[in-house]
């Protein structure tokens, strides 16, 4: 792999509990961060990128998302979350084959490297289809393979995950892997404790929806009679756990929730568009539990452009603390990044810009034109990220030292032949 040296750019970093933004150089050898520091000199054989008027940021990890649904984009309207899944959703499902998971797929590939993710974490079937996109877009994804009771037996499932985690490229460190147990809700004790076992035995996290909708604590009670986080405890104690969503959290959820090795993945424009009310990430973060951000899939978050999800994380805690302390730009970047890759056990790899780590990085444009006039006068760096940032401005994305878009130009595949096949696709289910 050819060097790279990212050059005149500000470089976001963490420093203890702050976030600078530095004029710095950055050399990439082999897929990993080598140097960091001011004119860093250049070689013949070095591909060379000018981030002047550039903000270079730890590439954005988006820890929820169900990764073929682009072609359900915007069919939520109207819909409460079981009347979209058991409505909308699951009949279009039926539909699929392995073709379109495929095909949609690589639209959201797309679309996450165009608005600078480069890590997802999905739960979705068809896994193979979405695995092998990811491996064709060169994306860092965790893939499992949705384990539930629905069609009353869970076994079936147990083994296509086996079969699917046994076929995976040991030598890819870019496709990583969860046990996902849909929900408490449509999984019995026993498909709840299958899948701790195979987390356990395979050493894999857990990724579980988890109090998303007011629903689902009634539910959760009539399933396995007791509560929500009782039945999580008792099934997943000791297993690094991603729980998607965490809206409806009692003191005494958290309380309990601390003991865990676990962590949220905060949805916040898929919880407003559902009616799931608002997750307190703020008092999470003050209690100590890890938050990061995920979109959803696009069926219900509309898309997987992290920094809207970022500005509407921040601004909605304003909705639940009046006139209080609540998190800040700052805290939502980290979110992002450095507690994203914590929440996905890829700390020592991504999330932040450090010697060592993959480089995993984003170009934000920052120049003083009319496309950024929403951000200018550029008065403080860090708040324009998250308030007046979009996907769109990213210029560049970099993932483990291979540049798969530049200048806004894709360098992998066909855009528009994706596009074209996703237009049929969706035309299609939806009769």
């Amino acid at each position: 792999m050819q060097d790279l040296l990212i050059k005149n750019g500000k470089v976001l970093r963490f420093k203890e509990s702050d976030v600078v933004i530095e004029k710095k150089d950055i050399l990439v050898k082999e897929g990993k961060i080598v140097q960091i520091q001011e004119n860093i000199e250049e070689k013949r054989d070095m591909k060379v990128i000018d981030a002047t008027k550039r903000i270079v940021m730890p590439g954005l990890i988006n820890t929820h998302a169900h990764i073929p649904m682009s072609i359900f984009r915007e069919t939520t309207e109207g819909c409460k979350l079981y009347e979209w899944l058991n409505e909308k959703i699951w009949p279009r499902e039926d539909k699929l084959t392995k073709e379109d998971v495929y095909w949609a797929s690589m639209l959201s590939y797309y679309e996450m490297i165009s608005t600078g993710t480069t890590t997802i974490n999905d739960q979705y079937f068809m896994s193979e289809e979405i695995r092998k996109a990811a491996e064709d877009c060169k994306v860092r994804a965790v893939i499992t393979r949705p384990i539930m009771d629905a069609d009353g037996s869970f076994e079936q499932r147990i083994k296509e995950f086996r079969e699917f985690y046994e076929s995976r490229d040991r030598t890819n460190d870019l496709i990583t892997y969860s046990v996902a147990p849909h929900s408490l809700y449509t999984c019995s004790d026993e498909c709840l404790q299958a899948t701790a076992d195979l987390a356990r035995e395979y050493h894999l996290p857990i990724h579980v929806h988890f109090l998303e909708s007011i629903d689902e604590i009634q539910d959760i009670q009539k399933q396995h009679g007791k509560k929500a986080i009782e039945v999580l405890k008792e099934y997943f104690e000791g297993i690094h756990t991603i729980l998607a969503h965490g809206v409806h959290l009692d003191d005494e959820d958290i309380k309990i929730l601390k003991t865990m090795d676990c962590g949220i993945a905060h949805n916040p424009i898929s919880n407003l568009r559902l009616g799931c009310t608002i997750a307190d990430t703020t008092k999470y973060l003050q209690e100590g539990i890890n938050v990061a951000i995920g979109t959803d899939g696009q069926g219900s978050g509309s898309n997987l452009d992290m920094f809207e999800a970022m500005r509407v994380a921040c601004l909605i805690q304003g909705g639940i603390h009046e006139n209080e302390g609540r998190i800040t730009a700052k805290d939502v970047l980290r979110m992002a990044t450095i507690n994203g890759a914590k929440l996905l056990g890829l700390e020592d790899k991504v999330g932040s810009i450090e010697i060592g780590k993959d480089a995993d990085l984003i170009l934000v444009n920052v120049e003083e034109n009319l496309d950024n006039i929403t951000m200018l006068p550029n008065l403080n760096e860090i708040a324009n990220l998250v308030y007046n940032t979009s996907g769109r401005n990213v210029q560049t994305t970099i993932v483990k030292g291979e540049v798969l878009m530049e200048n806004r130009q894709m360098k992998i595949g066909n855009v528009q032949e994706v596009i074209e096949k996703c237009k049929e696709i969706a035309e299609r289910i939806a009769k």
